[in-house]
């Protein structure tokens, strides 16, 4: 069933077998696991339906370091999560997530990497890898570029030994908008409730065991969620929030699993980094690289990438790393106008009362790359291309005259930061609507991590050079300024997976340490966070969690 918090009498005890917070992708499919169970599970979303501004702004908080993007901007308070606000096209036409497994080495303890190492392995993963693969409606649980090659999208011929091809795969986002929802609104197991945030978990008397949940309202009045195991599926930021916040019992005095300083520490993100271009030296070759631009394969969408093989990860000490191919035009005044015209339409879609900065800048490159815009037109006219091309939108390799268009390929990578203590999220003195602290995000680069990822550049250059097919053009850019560049919103860490509570927070089964009834189903239990989307690894992990709190709640009835 469905609710609104707002409407329910206060005061109010609501008791259940499962108390979920958080609604996102991995809260809401972690409720489907219970549908049909005969478990009773009360799931607890901040937002309701649609965007709210004054929901919104309870995620405000406060920067420092080398992070620039609003604490609020990261995330959206909704039923559904940020699954709400994707803009990636699949080939369907439907809006997606990109899904990938995390690697063999991603989970283990790395010399290299300070405090890698997770306590379990991807092999131990794998199965819950395949049912989240499922749930998503991804296609088959195959990542490989040999198992997706056909025809004429066949991936580039580079030497094995150093760089190697496989695919991202899409699946829809409403299924955690639309479709579970609507399955939770017509089940008798599980109840679904908007406008319910959750500002502290209260524990037993000798702390081992949480018993409600308080729900605060905008009126001050509050709800109290009882059940006999909680699971919090919030993300990297609102996770420990509500942890250092859930401090009144005195064997919680810091808040609730932090007793060695844990909660907030370890955070990571992903940031998309621009490493360098691929000239082919025939220019024809690029109207033969559709496998790296998103095609419909067999019913699933699916876009090519390269990385390196894990044995040279290994052998240099390099942090994981992965690149997708992007078409661009060689004159600068097009990509400007490309630039310029993208920056209008998204002013005017969330901003449309007022003049956008720089308005007669952006009018200027557009009407100076008017022929571009007007190419591009036609090509959406004849090809279906989009007019904007992004990583967003895929379908450049539909046209046979790429070449006349496109002079290189740009190599835009995703990378993996070093877990580090000191990038951490804590509680400050101000507080949100609700009477809630607000938190601080604070954040900076390894040094370790720039250099891997010029190595890993000079690597994949190398074998460019190599193959015969081109050449490669090392990025221009200062490797420092790699730490001004804007993350993807992919957060990591903060309550890590640990068999010691000494190191973590979570223990192998996300359940906190020492507490025994409350678990995470977050990518804030990352130990380390490779370079893929956490998406599907994160919902992997929440099926993970719904077998055992299944067997759990079973042997207690």
């Amino acid at each position: 069933m469905k609710f609104d918090a707002q409407n329910l009498e206060v005061p109010k005890e609501i008791i259940s077998d499962v108390c979920i917070i958080g609604s996102g992708p991995a809260g809401i499919s972690l409720a489907s696991e219970f549908l049909g169970s005969g478990i009773k599970v009360s799931v607890l979303e901040s937002g309701g339906d649609a965007h709210q501004i004054d929901i919104q702004k309870l995620s405000e908080g406060a920067l420092s370091g080398e992070v620039y993007e609003a604490q609020e901007s990261t995330h959206q308070r909704q039923i559904g999560g940020t699954a709400n606000h994707l803009i990636l096209k699949m080939t369907d036409k439907q809006y997606g997530y990109r899904y990938a497994p995390m690697d063999t080495l991603d989970f283990e303890k790395r010399p290299t990497i300070p405090h890698s190492g997770w306590p379990i392995t991807k092999a131990e993963l794998e199965p819950y890898y395949s049912r989240a693969q499922a749930v998503c409606e991804i296609g088959p649980y195959n990542y490989s570029a040999d198992f997706w090659a056909r025809g004429d999208l066949q991936p580039i011929p580079l030497p094995s030994d150093k760089v190697r091809s496989s695919v991202f795969m899409f699946g829809p986002t409403r299924k955690f908008t639309v479709d579970i929802p609507t399955q939770i609104g017509q089940s008798n197991d599980v109840d679904i409730y908007g406008h319910a945030t959750v500002v502290e978990l209260l524990c037993a008397e000798d702390g081992k065991t949480v018993e409600t949940a308080v729900v605060r309202l905008f009126n001050g009045k509050e709800l109290l969620f009882k059940a006999k195991h909680f699971i919090i599926a919030c993300n990297a930021l609102q996770t420990p929030r509500l942890l250092l916040n859930s401090r009144r019992s005195p064997h919680h005095p810091n808040g609730i699993g932090n007793q060695h300083d844990n909660v907030g520490r370890y955070y990571m993100d992903h940031n998309l980094v621009p490493s360098g271009n691929f000239y082919p030296h025939d220019p024809k070759y690029i109207n033969q690289m559709g496998f790296y631009d998103m095609q419909g394969i067999d019913g699933a969408s699916v876009l090519g990438r390269i990385h390196l093989p894990e044995e040279v990860i290994r052998k240099e000490g390099l942090r994981n790393f992965v690149a997708m191919l992007f078409p661009m035009s060689w004159n600068q005044h097009d990509l400007d106008a490309m630039y310029s015209l993208n920056e209008l339409k998204q002013h005017l879609r969330w901003n449309w009362k007022h003049y956008p900065k720089d308005l007669f800048k952006h009018l200027n490159n557009i009407f100076r790359g008017r022929n571009r815009l007007f190419r591009a037109v036609l090509d959406r006219v004849r090809y279906g291309i989009p007019v904007l091309l992004s990583l967003g939108n895929g379908g450049w390799s539909r046209a046979s005259d790429n070449h006349k268009k496109y002079n290189r390929l740009e190599l835009l990578a995703l990378v993996e930061q070093t877990p580090n203590p000191e990038n951490r999220v804590t509680l400050i003195d101000e507080k949100d609507a609700l009477g809630c602290p607000k938190t601080q995000l604070h954040f900076k680069f390894s040094d370790d991590d720039l250099a891997s990822i010029r190595r890993t550049q000079q690597i994949i250059g190398q074998a460019i050079a190599e193959s015969g097919l081109g050449r490669y053009e090392p990025p221009s850019y200062p490797v420092q300024e790699i730490k001004s560049f804007l993350g993807l919103h992919h957060m990591l860490g903060t309550t890590r997976m640990s068999d010691d509570p000494i190191n973590g927070v979570v223990d192998r089964d996300c359940r906190v340490h020492g507490v025994d009834n409350l678990f995470v189903a977050s990518s804030a239990t990352f130990t380390t966070g490779s370079y893929v989307n956490p998406t599907l690894t994160n919902i992997a992990l929440a099926i993970r969690i719904a077998d055992k709190v299944k067997t759990l709640v079973g042997d207690k009835k």
